[in-house]
């Protein structure tokens, strides 16, 4: 009977410091993601061109959800490409052997990367406002996007 009493301040302890634990990780998680910007919420002024060759301009352009960040491949590793950073995005065809889409990035510096975008990527919908009315597309119904005046300035 003893042996239990003592356990309870023991379950007590280990509570109280696993709470303080999950505040402190709380607190740090911003700094976590210090690498997604508020430029990265920014609208997008864009032109699009479709699978079919039409050309859409959006002069409020982005992601619905999250940032306007590309989630791409390259080689082995993945490459998170801030669509601000962005002058020019081409992307290609799905190829089924390796379940990817290739793509050429070309950043506002004129330095182009080649890259590649998966099946979750391609079904993201991005979004704006047109001179017509809304416009949505999924990534992989696009084949160029760009990126005419940005809404914000970029920050290097």
């Amino acid at each position: 009977m003893l042996g239990t009493r003592s356990l309870a301040p023991r379950m007590a302890l280990r509570s109280l410091a696993g709470a303080a634990l999950l505040v402190v990780a709380g607190a740090l998680a911003p700094a976590a993601s210090a690498s997604i910007e508020d430029a990265d919420y920014a609208a997008l002024d864009v032109r699009i061109v479709d699978t079919k060759g039409g050309a859409t301009d959006a002069p409020e352009f982005g992601y619905y959800t999250g940032p306007n960040i590309l989630l791409a491949h390259r080689g082995d590793g993945d490459a998170d490409v801030p669509l601000r950073l962005v002058r020019v995005l081409e992307i290609g065809n799905f190829v089924p052997e390796t379940r990817r889409a290739p793509c050429t990035v070309t950043l506002r510096t004129g330095k182009t990367i080649a890259l590649e975008i998966d099946h979750v990527e391609g079904q993201r919908l991005l979004g704006g406002a047109t001179e017509f009315g809304e416009f949505r597309i999924r990534m992989e119904k696009i084949r160029r996007i760009e990126f005419v005046r940005f809404s914000q300035p970029p920050s290097s």
